[in-house]
């Protein structure tokens, strides 16, 4: 099953594609921490796979003793690591955050809306889609391999045909996620931030009350006028996580996700615009019969968000 929810699904997806690694581990994430994913890493840099990360360097609501410790212990499992953004800067190909959660090998990549840190393995509400379509694990370590310091003056860019194959930013992705919103029939969405960015705002909007959202309960003023422009409009709004009088739930949802009748999108992406048109983001458009475990779960969630 490619699928996997979390935190039912745990830890074991990552620590999967690593065991499976034979040559090489790339991994770009937001924040690395999860002391399983940490020892497996360390393992396979034991049995000779050359394992490379980049991790973002400046988390939000994190001071930099934080991100030193969390360096320090990646460094300790043999990794090379380098922190991003580190060379947009200066280029022209800025990105404002390494914001993408995914892990590859040379024939496997798991690719979702999870931190790769404790809480999202055990707290949150996350998608993770593990999958060999070699499209996929072709594009993910071309963009990888892109983003991976270079020399002086060698300012590469993600390959055209990766935002073709994943729900890539910056670049495509605003496009590619309106489209899952704007397919026919109903549409229902999770995600950790709803903005604001007008485009993804009024596409939910023309749904009216075809749309469903669930947020989390703690979201901010700027939020909450969101959420009152899209109920002005007929769209369905739910909260889901802790409030002033204890959890109706005890899931923080931090997943990104998007499911119509016929599309769907899990990924890194929140709908704001750093993250649609300046982070580096990553997702995938989905199919098949992951539209229907997606729908499942949702439902689930609509019923214990209020």
């Amino acid at each position: 099953m490619p699928l996997f929810i979390e935190p039912h699904a745990g830890v074991s997806p990552i620590i999967q594609v690593i065991q499976s690694a034979h040559h090489e581990i790339n991994a770009g994430v937001y924040y690395l921490a999860d002391r399983p994913i940490l020892a497996a890493l360390k393992a396979a840099h034991a049995r000779g796979v050359d394992v490379r990360i980049i991790i973002e360097g400046k988390p939000y609501g994190m001071k930099p003793w934080q991100v030193r410790k969390e360096e320090k212990a990646i460094e300790a499992t043999g990794a090379t690591l380098h922190l991003a953004p580190y060379r947009f800067e200066s280029h022209g190909d800025h990105y404002a955050f390494q914001h993408s959660k995914y892990i590859c090998n040379g024939y496997e990549c798991g690719i979702g809306t999870a931190n790769f840190d404790w809480s999202a393995f055990h707290k949150n509400r996350e998608y993770l889609y593990v999958t060999r379509n070699t499209q996929v694990v072709d594009a993910a370590n071309a963009v990888f391999n892109a983003d991976w310091p270079a020399e002086q003056g060698d300012n590469r860019h993600a390959p055209a045909y990766a935002h073709r194959v994943l729900v890539l930013s910056p670049g495509t992705s605003a496009a590619q996620i309106i489209g899952v919103i704007d397919q026919p029939g109903p549409v229902d969405i999770e995600s950790e931030e709803l903005g604001p960015y007008a485009p993804t705002l009024d596409a939910i909007a023309a749904k009216g009350a075809l749309a469903r959202v669930i947020l989390p309960a703690s979201i901010n003023a700027n939020g909450k006028r969101d959420v009152a422009f899209l109920r002005s409009h007929g769209v369905q709004v739910r909260l889901m996580g802790c409030t002033l009088q204890g959890p109706k739930s005890p899931l923080y949802m931090h997943a990104k996700m998007i499911v119509s009748n016929s599309e769907a999108f899990v990924g890194s992406e929140n709908f704001s615009q750093t993250s649609l048109e300046v982070n580096r983001e990553m997702g995938l458009l989905l199919g098949g019969r992951d539209i229907g475990e997606l729908q499942t779960q949702f439902d689930r969630d609509w019923n214990r968000a209020y």
